[in-house]
């Protein structure tokens, strides 16, 4: 965890609780088994995880599959949030909130994997 602030850390908390919040409501809307249904959902568990980890609440062990599922789907939310962050004018609040949402997203991925590797290393938990 040293290597961010405590300030990035919870810029990045923020963001991603208003992703999970978001998806969470969103999913809500969507009919069940449909796939928007499902990327929601997945972005809902990962980002679950990803504060957990930015919290650094390590009371229960990662399953080695759950952090492999949250590494994927919230790189394809960081896709996505490149992809859709340049239609939006430079300093309107669209921007500035996919501006955010990358730096979280990116942060979130680097301690997904650095506990991947600690997985990793202890044979899975």
């Amino acid at each position: 965890m040293a290597d961010f602030t405590p300030k990035e850390l919870g810029e990045a908390h923020r963001a991603i609780l208003s992703l999970r919040n978001k998806s969470e409501k969103a999913s809500g809307k969507l009919k069940e088994g449909s796939w928007q249904k499902t990327l929601l959902d997945s972005y809902v568990k990962a980002a679950d995880t990803a504060l957990k980890l930015i919290d650094g609440d390590m009371a229960m062990p990662f399953e080695c599959e759950a952090l492999k599922e949250a590494n994927k789907s919230l790189g394809d939310a960081l896709d996505r949030a490149e992809e859709v962050i340049g239609k939006f004018v430079a300093g309107s609040s669209q921007h500035t909130l996919q501006k955010n949402r990358i730096a979280a997203l990116k942060i979130a991925l680097t301690l997904i994997e650095k506990e991947q590797r600690l997985c990793k290393d202890s044979n899975c938990r």
